[in-house]
């Protein structure tokens, strides 16, 4: 059985993230290791554009949504207004099965474990139904949580949990946003609230690995890997790369 390394962040700011994801992307995998899962947070609050959103598309926004620290991803979707919210990165190696797949199918398995996860802790949420689209920035709201498509994470008949992908040379990105609360009026969505951050993140590591058919073992960020990660974060605090469209 394959083995599922699992990084657990503290809250970081925009850049940082992002560059943090990019380096597990990009980072050659060790030998036997076909996945890699990441949960953290963010600080400050911070609005994170789909990679083919326009930037102008924020002077639409409330005066105190429009203040916030702005980054780009590099996954396409709706814009996502972090700030309560447990947020993972899954990355897949090409010899993993599920890379092979149709991105609906990662989603599915991925949102389930966070479904069967809350559902343990008496929260009753469930998968939006096969028939909704997957929303694009082209069709969807500029708010990825504003309308839920499908395979989204529903609580009470609006959106908790919603992800992105990107591909790779065969390997997949996969990350999502876990609602945990809202201090923001203009803030979409739904968060459940009163949930154990550091147990949740042990429990849906134990889930993502079964689903995924693999072991998790807990993984610690290295010197050489965080020097990348500062090489790689210029990229994403830049004005270039966020007004780029």
């Amino acid at each position: 059985m394959s083995l599922l390394l699992a990084y657990s962040d503290p809250a970081l700011d925009g850049p940082t993230n992002m560059a943090r994801d990019e380096h597990l992307l990009h980072a050659e995998a060790a030998a036997g290791v076909a996945a890699t899962l990441r949960f953290y947070g963010w600080t400050p609050p911070t609005v994170s554009l789909g990679y083919f959103q326009k930037y102008e598309s924020l002077a639409a926004l409330p005066p105190d949504i429009r203040a916030l620290a702005v980054v780009r991803r590099t996954t396409g979707g709706g814009a996502i207004l972090h700030d309560r919210e447990l947020t993972y990165c899954l990355i897949l190696r090409e010899q993993h099965p599920f890379a092979a797949r149709g991105p609906v199918e990662l989603y599915r398995a991925i949102h389930e474990c966070f479904r069967a996860a809350l559902a343990e802790r008496g929260v009753e949420s469930a998968l939006a139904a096969d028939e909704l689209p997957l929303p694009t920035p082209r069709t969807g709201p500029f708010f990825c949580f504003e309308k839920p498509g499908r395979t989204d994470l529903l609580l009470g008949g609006a959106k908790v949990l919603g992800s992105a992908q990107r591909r790779i040379g065969g390997a997949v990105m996969q990350h999502g946003s876990l609602l945990t609360g809202a201090r923001f009026a203009a803030h979409p969505g739904r968060a459940v609230e009163g949930i154990d951050d550091a147990a949740l993140r042990i429990d849906l590591s134990e889930r993502i690995a079964l689903a995924l058919g693999s072991n998790p073992v807990a993984a610690n960020w290295s010197a050489e890997q965080l020097r990348d990660v500062e090489a790689r974060r210029a990229k994403y605090a830049s004005e270039e790369w966020t007004r780029r469209y």
